[in-house]
């Protein structure tokens, strides 16, 4: 609520900057006879419009989902966006207009006056435009950046005019034209790229890739989930909606539950403005279980069962295909943290959770330990066993 609250003072501050401006070059406008001063005079007028179009979008925008507007009313924003855009291709299109009629002989009169306006008008709408994309992109406020590019883009046509009025003040009357045309180009390219973005999340299309990327590695980054299938984000006004297809080695619907409340929670607390996060879960198609068993020496099948767990001087990880009940892939892992004197059993687990281990076979005991309780939140199951050698525990699972 105080973001929203934020977003509708800057909208607010338009309002007021803009309609003084606008009046100020108008009433000089006349008085100095300067048409150019007056065209952007009603030019400012249309960001006065644009701005309380703004915060009507936010306003709205701020009210809670209803049965029959269930996603909330964030793309009012991005309407609000849209129409900003066509004010800005009008506002290009007056300056083009206004620039040919000032081809012709103009006689100007407070000529110093008109020129204090158009450097006053420059000043401010540079500074406002600052202030409005700010606190837009802190926000993430598609509609307050709109307005801010369009108070950019107004900072050029007031230079325009003060090019004009000073080359008139020179003796180049037709400068003021010139500039007003080379102006409008940058004008009407503002308004593009507003129009492009707008129409992109009305549309609903996908969030940019780097947005995509971070939201793959959040989740990816968790040892439950084996793989992501699908990964859909797009906006609606400054939020993001998230769609994921994870496969997860839980079966259990409790801890499953948990896991997608887990993945929401991290993904919120590292990307900010994310509304919704909807997760499909489906169950691991395991074609192997991957089993790890601390051992003594790397000497493959004949290798030594070690008695201990955290003082195992490595580990033999391999893989029983779940078809046929065959080895297929072994390898040996070296205990790295054997000169620890407090902590190896947990050091060790957390370094089997990496290697996507499904069970941990040992003779020591690890229940109501530190260890267990790692293993336990990675959802990997433990045995113990009384066999010598890796064969004979995996001639043990192999008969199960």
């Amino acid at each position: 609520m105080i973001l929203l609250e934020r977003d509708k003072k800057a909208a607010l501050v338009s309002i007021g900057v803009s309609t003084f401006l606008a009046v100020i070059k108008y009433l000089i406008g006349i008085l100095s006879g300067s048409i150019a001063l007056v065209a952007d005079a009603i030019h400012s007028s249309t960001d006065v419009i644009s701005s309380i179009g703004v915060l009507i979008g936010l306003k709205i925008s701020s009210r809670k989902p209803t049965e029959a507007f269930p996603y909330g009313f964030y793309k009012t924003e991005n309407i609000a966006s849209l129409f900003l855009a066509l004010a800005i291709f009008y506002a290009g299109y007056e300056i083009i207009l206004i620039s040919v009629d000032k081809f012709g002989t103009v006689v100007l009169t407070n000529l110093p006056f008109a020129i204090a306006a158009a450097l006053t008008s420059l000043v401010v709408t540079l500074l406002l435009s600052r202030y409005k994309l700010t606190v837009g992109r802190e926000l993430k406020s598609p509609s307050l950046i709109a307005d801010g590019k369009h108070t950019q883009a107004d900072t050029y046509a007031s230079l325009a005019v003060l090019v004009g009025l000073m080359g008139y003040y020179a003796g180049f009357v037709s400068l003021d034209a010139i500039a007003g045309i080379v102006v409008s180009l940058f004008i009407f390219r503002a308004g593009y790229e507003i129009l492009k973005d707008s129409i992109k999340v009305l549309l609903d299309a996908s969030i940019d890739y780097d947005g995509l990327n971070r939201i793959r590695e959040l989740v990816s980054g968790n040892c439950c989930v084996r793989r992501i299938h699908g990964l859909k984000a797009r906006s609606s006004g400054k939020f993001i909606f998230i769609e994921l297809e994870i496969e997860t080695n839980i079966s259990d619907l409790e801890r499953a539950h948990h896991l997608s409340d887990t993945i929401e929670a991290q993904i919120k607390s590292e990307i900010t403005n994310v509304d919704r996060v909807i997760i499909h879960m489906a169950p691991e198609k395991k074609e192997f279980i991957r089993y790890a068993v601390p051992c003594t020496d790397t000497d493959g099948l004949r290798s030594k069962v070690s008695e201990h767990f955290g003082g195992a001087e490595y580990f033999c990880i391999f893989d029983i295909q779940t078809a046929d009940n065959e080895l297929t892939d072994m390898q040996f892992v070296k205990n790295p943290f054997l000169a620890l004197e407090k902590r190896k059993g947990l050091k060790v687990a957390e370094l089997l959770v990496t290697k996507k281990i499904d069970k941990l076979i040992t003779k020591e005991s690890i229940a109501q330990k530190s260890a267990f309780y790692v293993l336990d939140d990675a959802y990997v199951a433990s045995e113990e066993t009384d066999a010598e050698t890796i064969s004979d525990v995996v001639a043990a699972i192999q008969a199960t």
